[in-house]
């Protein structure tokens, strides 16, 4: 089915999902469950037959998803700004849209549906994975800013090398190059914390 903001301005279009359970073989019976969803298929609703469990599969996706991404974008206080982009204009519709209705009705999605607690560990997964592609991307910058610098002057050499030995050493332990210690041809590198590979 939809939600009230959905249906706003109309059932036209929308999915109604059905399945036929408990009707019976009698004629009447079956006449009356076809009174009830002609209701439905009169105001324009797109009539979808599909057993329960298949649909529950699907509203995970469909539903669930779409609300709780729109309710993280909520927590973030997003504002219109006078260089919106398209992409940015739909996330702010977005959380109009699923912000509209209740927390409520959010929380049944999760409640009494078992396939929303494995997309929200596949949702978690998801974010972790763009996370670790792009501070690799910056450890590999890292890398080749502190060991491809040119040599440093004889008279640090020594230095230099217990220094340049002493940072290999941390970042292979996934740690940050120490922020005090100069660094080759004086890049300076941030204290940030690297993904262990």
């Amino acid at each position: 089915m939809f939600g009230p903001e959905s249906a706003r301005d109309g059932w036209d279009g929308l999915p109604f999902v059905f399945d036929r359970v408990r009707v019976g073989d009698s004629p009447a019976r079956r006449a009356r469950a076809n009174a009830f969803l002609n209701i439905f298929e009169r105001e324009g609703c797109r009539m979808v037959e599909m057993c329960c469990a298949e649909h529950d599969a699907h509203a995970a996706e469909t539903q669930f998803l779409t609300h709780t991404v729109g309710r993280m974008l909520a927590t973030l206080e997003l504002s219109s700004t006078p260089i919106n982009t398209k992409g940015y204009e739909t996330l702010l519709r977005l959380v109009d849209n699923t912000c509209s209705d209740s927390f409520d009705l959010y929380n049944g999605l999760f409640m009494y549906n078992k396939n929303s607690t494995d997309l929200l560990n596949r949702l978690e997964s998801a974010m972790d994975s763009v996370k670790k592609r792009l501070f690799d991307g910056l450890h590999e910058v890292l890398r080749k800013q502190l060991f491809e610098g040119k040599a440093s002057p004889p008279s640090t050499a020594t230095t230099s090398h217990h220094t340049d030995v002493h940072r290999r050493q941390l970042l292979l332990e996934g740690k940050p190059p120490s922020p005090s210690v100069p660094t080759p041809n004086n890049v300076t590198v941030p204290n940030l914390y690297f993904c262990q590979e």
